[in-house]
């Protein structure tokens, strides 16, 4: 409750401060992730703004970024204002992807427009090879080989699987056979991601899809971000890959997402996510439970 209050105060403070009509009404937001608290706010003028206060994990006001993505045609909301531990943006319309799998509303319209937003994201196109992170200020590039990195996270969660998933370590080699198999695709240029494709950041709306919550965003392989999309939308409702729909606009799928969307599902399972998961409420926890067997259970099946 205090934190709540803490929260509505900040939100009138800063709508005040980027010059924006008072605050008449304020709502709290939920299903959006695990460490933020989220208000929409209705506006004197009947516009409305989302808050997003994350206090425990505080960093610099992304303006730099926000101002990137609008010069590149990127689908995000505009920020309107903040500080190092809240952020205003413009309102987006629309319903959760998550919900709207989860209730099995998603329609082949729907899809395509996700397929749209995808697409204008990965346009935005780096040389091969350079990857980096994309934070509040900037862009920080350097070369990097993506096989072996593949290959290394491989590696690194042998120890982790040998004693919490064993029947898939046995046939880790075929997963590093299949890295090597598509190393030059591997290798080709890079395009800027979202990198938390976690479907309660995707808006479906009714003029277009915008993706939100941009802390983590960063250059690299866009199979790969393919790839987590379609590895969460999995762990909603076991569909085995993103529909036909999403393909027609986003543009072909490639066989190296399925290199990614195995190497993460490895990597993530051994990551040591959901154990520090078991300190959360426990519908967030039930919801944590249900991702780790999906994803014990592709392994299984992917690798065995």
């Amino acid at each position: 409750m205090l934190r709540m209050a803490s929260t509505e105060l900040l939100l009138h403070e800063l709508v005040a401060e980027a010059g924006l009509p008072a605050v008449t009404n304020a709502v709290p937001v939920t299903g959006h992730g695990f460490d933020h608290v989220i208000l929409l706010a209705t506006l004197a003028d009947g516009t409305r703004v989302l808050l997003r206060h994350r206090a425990s994990h505080p960093r610099p006001l992304p303006v730099v970024q926000a101002q990137f993505l609008a010069d590149h045609d990127v689908p995000a909301p505009r920020l309107l204002g903040g500080n190092d531990e809240a952020t205003l943006y413009e309102y987006a319309p629309g319903e959760m992807l998550s919900t709207l799998v989860a209730e099995g509303r998603m329609t082949s319209d729907a899809w395509r427009s996700l397929g749209t937003a995808m697409r204008r994201l990965h346009a935005v196109r780096f040389p091969r090879k350079l990857q980096g992170t994309f934070g509040p200020d900037g862009l920080t590039l350097t070369p990097a080989d993506p096989v072996a990195k593949l290959h290394e996270d491989l590696t690194a969660a042998e120890d982790y699987l040998r004693t919490h998933l064993p029947e898939v370590v046995a046939q880790l080699p075929h997963a590093h056979a299949l890295i090597d198999a598509h190393a030059d695709s591997l290798s080709g240029p890079t395009a800027l991601l979202h990198f938390d494709m976690n479907p309660s950041n995707i808006i479906v709306g009714p003029a277009e899809t915008l993706l939100i919550d941009w802390g983590d965003a960063r250059v690299g392989d866009p199979a790969g971000e393919v790839a987590a999309l379609e590895e969460h939308i999995y762990l909603i409702d076991r569909t085995p890959q993103l529909p036909d729909a999403f393909y027609e606009t986003y543009g072909p799928r490639l066989n190296k997402v399925d290199v990614w969307r195995l190497c993460g599902a490895v990597g993530w399972y051994a990551s040591g996510d959901f154990e520090e998961f078991e300190q959360l409420e426990p519908e967030l926890r039930a919801k944590a439970h249900q991702w780790r067997t999906g994803l014990a259970d592709y392994l299984g099946t992917r690798l065995s």
